[in-house]
């Protein structure tokens, strides 16, 4: 079985009590903020990783290297069985939906009846200020 890594900056970061905020400060516009905001929320798919080592390196005073980023990642979620899926079809004998065994929503004690309202036309047209057709 193989192991499977990614590279998890959040994690580092928070581990080191660092932010993606000061990281950004310190790449000094080499790399840009919004991609620092990306690392960290999520497992990165192209990075320039001695940029980072480095500005890592001065933000916690010790040499950062690739290994302290890793971690193992989740293995993949095994598919679902057809016997499974089978039980998400249709029950031919289930009962089909019946709006009279809801229950009858209350306001102040009273029952609420809906009443009809215009159409979504209707109200399109009126806030373009003309008539439906």
């Amino acid at each position: 079985m193989s192991i499977r890594l990614r590279l998890n900056l959040g994690g580092y970061l928070q581990r080191h009590g660092l932010t993606a905020y000061r990281l950004a400060q310190a790449m000094e516009g080499r790399v840009s903020a919004n991609t620092i905001y990306t690392l960290a929320r999520k497992p990165a798919q192209r990075i320039d990783l001695s940029t980072v080592g480095e500005a890592l390196g001065r933000l916690t005073g010790e040499p950062v290297s690739i290994t302290d980023m890793l971690e193992e990642a989740a293995p993949p979620a095994p598919a679902p069985s057809p016997a499974s899926l089978a039980a998400l079809r249709l029950d031919p004998n289930r009962p089909t939906f019946d709006a009279s065994n809801l229950k009858t929503l209350r306001r102040h004690g009273r029952p609420v009846v809906p009443r009809p309202g215009p159409s979504a036309e209707e109200v399109i047209a009126q806030d373009r200020g003309r008539e439906s057709r």
